[in-house]
């Protein structure tokens, strides 16, 4: 009995300290003893937005000098900035010349100027036609789609912002600037002279020929002197008067459109 006893003693006091481990073993420091609280969902991704537009082209806004305009004969025209009064427009680079006048009497628009046998020369093709009347000019003008230049028009192409003497500046004219005081003996292929160029780029305002212009005056006004003027007769100030219906041989076109 005594040893009996002693064994259950034995066994009871195994089991207290089984017991106990186990506990020991749950509440060890850090635990809880919980079951493990689940992960906390991170946030999601960020959502795609679309991509900003691409900048379009501003719209093309004309360049002072900028000839990208053509007309029906492929002339180019010159962009002329508003300023002094006027408005802005464009000009033609050069004066009109033999060939496209032609492409005006081919189309039946224009009739043949006086001196025929000029306008016809395959030689003087990109020559200023010359020998029109002011009708023909206008003719010619309105085929293009243009008129002639108003004398504003045509003074703020020569002189520009600052009021310049001569297209090119102050300088007294020579030969590398201009055709005038009868040196060629005639009218020179336009655009033969780029250092005269005025100051948006239009060639021959000075010599070559005498430009018409529109003007409210009974005679036909003309600017920018010929072959055979001198150096006072070209400058952009100076102003020639012809009759009506005076075709002048020395007396040729150029055309101005709506701008910029």
């Amino acid at each position: 009995m005594r040893t009996s006893h002693g064994s259950t003693i034995i066994l009871a006091a195994v089991g207290l300290l089984l017991a106990a481990a186990i506990g020991a073993l749950i509440l060890l420091p850090g635990t809880t003893g919980q079951p493990a609280a689940p992960p906390i969902p991170t946030a999601a991704p960020p959502v795609a937005t679309a991509a900003p537009p691409i900048p379009t082209a501003a719209p093309p806004v004309a360049t002072p000098g900028a000839t990208g305009h053509t007309d029906r004969t492929g002339a180019g025209y010159v962009a002329v900035p508003a300023g002094n009064g006027v408005a802005a427009f464009r000009i033609g680079r050069t004066e009109v010349t033999n060939a496209q006048y032609a492409q005006c009497v081919a189309a039946g628009a224009c009739s043949l100027p006086r001196d025929a046998a000029s306008h016809g020369d395959a030689a003087r093709a990109v020559h200023p036609v010359i020998s029109l009347t002011r009708d023909q000019a206008r003719a010619y003008a309105a085929w293009v789609g243009g008129a002639l230049p108003t004398e504003a028009q045509w003074l703020r192409a020569c002189q520009g912002d600052d009021g310049r003497r001569y297209p090119w500046g102050a300088a007294e004219p020579d030969a590398t600037r201009a055709n005038f005081g009868r040196v060629a003996g005639g009218t020179a292929a336009v655009g033969s002279h780029p250092a005269g160029a005025s100051p948006y780029g239009v060639l021959d305002m000075a010599g070559n020929v005498w430009e018409q212009v529109e003007a409210d005056d009974a005679f036909q006004i003309a600017r920018g002197g010929a072959y055979v003027s001198d150096a006072g007769q070209i400058a952009c100030g100076a102003r020639g008067e012809l009759g009506h219906d005076d075709d002048d041989s020395t007396a040729g076109a150029r055309v101005v459109i709506a701008g910029p």
